[in-house]
């Protein structure tokens, strides 16, 4: 059984997710200093969320707002192996490996985001146990 029941609820749960890193007072500057855009693409259900660090505040955006902004990186992936990914439970070169994620454009743009996403693993799972979907983190 997927993670998330609907686009809408992938969207709203990632989007929450990436505006709190982004506005982390420890975090918001690692995005900002690596000044890139990235789009996660997700399947199953279909859904889109951006994060913009080229300008401070980084933006988030959702859905069609997402998917019609200019990236330097995307990612291509399951909501699913995205939910592992932020979990710090997907191996990406594996993904990458047996195409389960793909990544169009950079990848050293992508590494330079990695400051800021490496501590934001630890964060997830708080986060949606602060949001009240803990649910979300049964196998």
């Amino acid at each position: 059984m997927p993670v998330f029941d609907s686009a809408d609820e992938a969207e709203q749960v990632y989007a929450a997710f990436f505006t709190h890193i982004t506005t982390h007072p420890d975090l918001r500057p690692k995005f900002v200093e690596a000044g890139a855009s990235f789009r996660a693409n997700y399947t199953d259900p279909d859904s889109a969320v951006s994060i913009d660090a080229s300008v401070d505040p980084p933006e988030v955006k959702v859905g069609d707002e997402a998917r019609a902004a200019r990236v330097d990186v995307q990612l291509f992936m399951s909501a699913d192996d995205g939910h592992k990914f932020w979990l710090g439970d997907l191996n990406i070169p594996m993904a990458m490996a047996r195409r389960k994620v793909k990544i169009d454009g950079s990848v050293g743009t992508l590494l330079k985001l990695l400051p800021a996403m490496q501590p934001a693993f630890g964060m997830y799972r708080e986060f949606l146990t602060q949001q009240g979907m803990a649910d979300k983190l049964s196998d």
